[in-house]
């Protein structure tokens, strides 16, 4: 362009006057100038087709099945992908989690697609339960793998997310790189691609064949999640050279890694004034970090003589440790309480119904966790009397690790009040009390 502006440029330059002359007679000059050749911009390499790229890589991604042990049959299926010629393969923790916690049920064994492939054996050698993966290693070496990618593709990228969806075999997927999800607690990518029930575990690639993530949830209508290829990266050279396949060990590292990520998460929360939120006639604790999202709504029912105000914040995400027990939680709920038709008798009867027996907590099975321990008293909150119910439970396989359900209720108005419900799940007796501590400082009367 830069040429055809320049010669556009002198072809429209007048003559400077006295300097015309005519051109010598044995010069011919033509009609019409000839256009200047410009050279044609560069092609950009394509990349290869999808069929092609699937045809050259679907050896290296396998089908993990679940077995029961008392039936013989597969009670589960995801997916894996092998990442070095000794047989390591990476898939997801919640894929194989049964094989941690349930050894004696269960076993795990890997297949690829093709005439005549047979099952093989395969044992958990590490885990990374914060970001959802595990390393499985067969005995027998391969001879195709994929290659960790270095660094995190540009935005907009075009990848392929492989797995086997629904049993249907090995599949690819074509989608885009969105970037990391912003302020989340967990690190995941954004996907945008269909990633369906059992492909949990699979690679998500570039078109050169090279993994960026591994297909970890989705919410459907093409809104998936990966773990980014780093933690994938780093679980794997932790895994090299060691053997696996010990339940004990394998459930004293989870433990060990569930308790570093609450002291990260205290740390974090801890390091931070929590802010405040009005709410009614009170200030209640408002969106203490990023990760945690926030929502308000007065739903409205004029056949109740009251209304009720809530506020709720959640970090909306959460660690899978079985199908019936998740950790890593932050929530909590207000509820701003008032009526301008019940005088202060039947408020308080309605006041009291509504603060409930009930300690609620993250869902958790008798085999998970002990009963809830609590202890009700009032007490002084910036300036007025608070009557609080503090309760913990123990996690039976990982020692040292509780949840947390905090009930609380101001009691300083005659017909209108803040009942307040913090849940933690997953954090040290300590980190627990000291951050329902904090949360209960944050609450004040305006009036």
């Amino acid at each position: 362009m830069l040429t055809f502006l320049l010669l556009a440029t002198l072809a429209q330059a007048p003559a400077l006057p006295g300097k015309e002359k005519e051109p010598p007679e044995d010069i011919e000059v033509p009609d019409e100038v000839p256009p200047a050749v410009v050279p044609p911009l560069p092609v950009a390499t394509l990349p290869p087709a999808t069929h092609e790229l699937f045809e050259r890589i679907k050896r290296r991604v396998a089908q993990v099945r679940i077995i029961e042990r008392r039936s013989g049959t597969k009670s589960s299926i995801g997916s894996a992908f092998f990442v070095d010629a000794q047989g390591h393969a990476v898939t997801n923790y919640h894929v194989i989690s049964s094989i941690v916690h349930q050894p004696e049920d269960y076993s795990v064994e890997l297949v690829r697609d093709g005439q005549g492939e047979q099952p093989v054996p395969v044992r958990v050698v590490d885990v990374d339960v914060v970001h959802d993966l595990a390393v499985i290693q067969q005995d027998a070496p391969v001879k195709d793998w994929f290659e960790l990618a270095a660094t995190e593709p540009p935005q907009g990228t075009r990848l392929y997310a492989m797995g086997n969806p629904h049993d249907l075999g090995t599949t690819i997927v074509e989608g885009t790189y969105n970037g990391l999800v912003q302020d989340a607690l967990y690190d995941k990518v954004h996907f945008s691609g269909a990633i369906n029930p059992g492909m949990s575990g699979g690679p998500t690639v570039t078109s050169e064949g090279r993994v960026v993530g591994v297909n970890v949830a989705t919410l459907g209508n093409q809104l998936g999640f990966l773990v980014p290829v780093a933690h994938a990266r780093a679980l794997v050279e932790r895994a090299r050279g060691q053997q696996g396949g010990d339940p004990t060990a394998l459930l004293a590292v989870v433990g060990a890694q569930l308790l570093d990520n609450q002291q990260r998460i205290t740390d974090r929360l801890l390091a931070e004034p929590l802010t405040a939120q009005g709410l009614g006639d009170y200030r209640v604790p408002g969106r203490w970090l990023p990760f945690l999202k926030c929502w308000g709504d007065t739903p409205l029912e004029p056949e109740n003589p009251y209304t009720v105000t809530r506020y709720q914040c959640s970090s909306e995400e959460d660690i899978f440790l079985s199908g019936e027990h998740r950790t890593g939680v932050v929530a909590y709920d207000h509820a701003f309480v008032s009526s301008d038709e019940l005088g202060p008798l039947r408020f308080a009867a309605l006041y009291s119904a509504t603060f409930g027996d009930d300690v609620g907590g993250v869902d958790a099975t008798k085999a998970d966790v002990t009963n809830f321990r609590c202890k009700t008293e009032f007490v002084q909150v910036g300036g007025m009397a608070v009557r609080a119910a503090l309760c913990l439970r123990a996690y039976k396989k990982f020692p040292g690790l509780y949840d947390l359900a905090l009930r609380a209720a101001t009691n300083n108005a005659s017909t209108s009040g803040v009942q307040t419900s913090l849940d933690l799940a997953g954090f040290s007796a300590d980190n627990a009390r000291a951050l329902a501590r904090r949360y209960l400082e944050a609450l004040a009367w305006t009036k």
